[in-house]
């Protein structure tokens, strides 16, 4: 009989959860993306089926007052590409919802042990979400989060296909094999972490120091961008860079100075191009009668050009390639480049 009431609520409740589901993973992505950080995976979600909380509730000997008393109706999974960011999200956590429970799993091992790390957070929205019609009626309601690197979710899920989710579940045999593999993937989070240190520095003493004659590398070229053109223009996580240095080395651009001078000079033109596309784009989006082929643009494009925005840094850096050396010898190289 109490699983039959059980049933009923959660009959009741899987619509709200599943409405949850989609508002706070769309909350979550503004998050990650306002912080500008780097997820190693898209975010997963899902709201606990009818027949997996059967099967927890038997194997666990558990018979809750009411289904909502649950932790974990609602679970969502977010994977990092670095462990920096990581830790950064966590706080972002702590300071964005109302924390029920927090766990970091690493702290259950000792140090000569494998296992399954990740940061586990049980997560009420703020009330304050109450007043935002979308989410009324949802903040009485738990969230489990799952916060972990690339790397910890590899290891998560290797283990999870070989069932040696603890050390007492491994073969003798194979048990060295197993430490290799947890230490090696251990070892690229704090590789990744020492590289971004390195590569802050290395940022930092270009801003301030690097001459005229700095060769042209990724970090260069990403400083020259942000000194010459606007902020909104930058895309953050989205810019070839790479592919833009092998465009202006074919055109004889190889040093800071020789490409500060030549976007200096067509900084104007490009800024008033941009803007014009915008505009037009814009127009265009919200007048499709205006052309048979209708702009189909996700919400961060048509923020973009709403701001009166369409290029990024690198599409405004090769728009200035193009109008120095002649559009028709920019076409070429574009299409000799494709036969590459």
């Amino acid at each position: 009989m109490q699983n039959e009431t059980l049933h009923m609520e959660y009959l009741e409740l899987s619509a709200k959860l599943s409405r949850l589901q989609g508002l706070l993973t769309a909350q979550l992505n503004q998050l990650v993306e306002a912080a500008g950080l780097t997820l190693g995976l898209p975010i997963e979600s899902r709201v606990k089926t009818w027949s997996s909380i059967g099967e927890k509730l038997e194997r666990k000997g558990i018979q809750p007052e009411k289904l909502s008393d649950l932790s974990d109706l609602l679970g969502v999974r977010i994977t990092f590409l670095f462990q920096r960011d990581l830790d950064a999200f966590c706080a972002s956590l702590d300071d964005k919802f109302l924390i029920a429970s927090k766990e970091d799993t690493s702290h259950r091992l000792s140090d000569a042990q494998f296992g399954y790390q990740s940061q586990h957070y049980i997560v009420y929205l703020p009330p304050t979400w109450e007043a935002v019609p979308t989410f009324e009626g949802l903040t009485q309601y738990k969230v489990e989060i799952q916060i972990r690197t690339l790397a910890q979710h590899i290891w998560a899920a290797v283990s999870h296909k070989l069932q040696y989710k603890q050390e007492d579940s491994v073969p003798l045999p194979l048990r060295r094999s197993i430490y290799r593999a947890s230490a090696l993937l251990e070892t690229v989070d704090l590789e990744f972490t020492r590289l971004l240190t390195e590569r802050d520095s290395y940022v930092k003493g270009q801003t301030e120091r690097a001459s005229k004659q700095a060769k042209l590398d990724v970090t260069i070229l990403e400083i020259v961008l942000n000194e010459v053109f606007p902020k909104a223009n930058k895309q953050d996580g989205n810019e070839g860079y790479s592919e833009l240095i092998t465009d202006l080395n074919h055109f004889n651009i190889h040093t800071r100075g020789e490409l500060t001078s030549l976007l200096e000079k067509r900084r104007q033109k490009v800024l008033e191009s941009d803007k014009q596309e915008a505009s037009y784009r814009l127009k265009k989006l919200l007048n499709p009668s205006m052309d048979s082929n209708d702009i189909q643009v996700s919400e961060t494009q048509k923020y973009r050009l709403e701001q009166g925005v369409f290029y990024t840094h690198v599409g405004l850096a090769r728009t200035a390639l193009a109008k120095e050396v002649g559009e028709e010898a920019f076409l070429e190289w574009a299409i000799a480049k494709r036969s590459l």
